[in-house]
């Protein structure tokens, strides 16, 4: 790396630990700054306001969490499988980061419209998303894994939220350390769930 860019991920890694600790309605240029140990202006070098720093910083860590999720589902074979990995791979991330994740969900009013970009760019991480999950789902109705009468982006959009909202269950009722056989376990009731909606059998 470049110093440029040492700089940058720093700035952005402090962001995202200072987003976990107090929230984002609370975070300012001045204590992204001191937590990175650098000076504000330096900030303002790379970031132009509280805003572009958090478009970035969920930008980041999107493409971090979709080339491991891909990665993972492109080594399985059959649009189950794939289907059982993805969510899995996401559940995954989603607790290796939770707190930052608890934060972003429980407070998404403030995050994703504090600005029209902001929506507009979070509406377009969300739609490769599930169009990436779309692709799974219209090949397994290809296959005959599953109807053949789905719309496949709308139940793509179904899925995504049903992974969301378990995360955010378990945030609100304090269950931020979930072990293996837990994360298995939600695994399992999540492509249950999912899968009774769109399986032939």
């Amino acid at each position: 790396m470049t110093e440029i860019q040492d700089k940058y991920e720093l700035i952005l890694s402090s962001s995202r630990k200072l987003i976990e600790e107090i929230g984002f309605s609370a975070l300012t240029m001045d204590k992204v700054a001191q937590k990175a140990g650098i000076a504000k202006g330096t900030v303002y070098l790379y970031f132009k306001d509280k805003d572009d720093l958090l478009e970035k910083v969920l930008s980041s860590g999107f493409e971090k969490m979709f080339e491991r999720i891909k990665t993972r589902v492109g080594n399985e074979s059959g649009a189950f499988n794939k289907l059982k990995s993805l969510i899995n791979e996401n559940i995954k991330h989603i607790y290796e980061n939770r707190y930052f994740f608890k934060t972003i969900f429980l407070d998404e009013v403030n995050v994703v419209f504090l600005k029209k970009k902001s929506k507009e760019s979070y509406n377009l991480r969300r739609k490769r998303y599930t169009d990436y999950i779309a692709g799974i789902i219209k090949s397994g109705m290809e296959s005959g894994e599953f109807k053949n009468d789905l719309n496949y982006s709308k139940s793509a959009y179904m899925l995504v939220s049903l992974i969301k909202t378990g995360a955010i269950y378990n945030f609100l009722n304090g269950m931020f350390d979930l072990t293996s056989d837990m994360i298995e376990k939600d695994t399992e009731e999540i492509l249950n769930l999912f899968m009774r909606g769109i399986s032939v059998k």
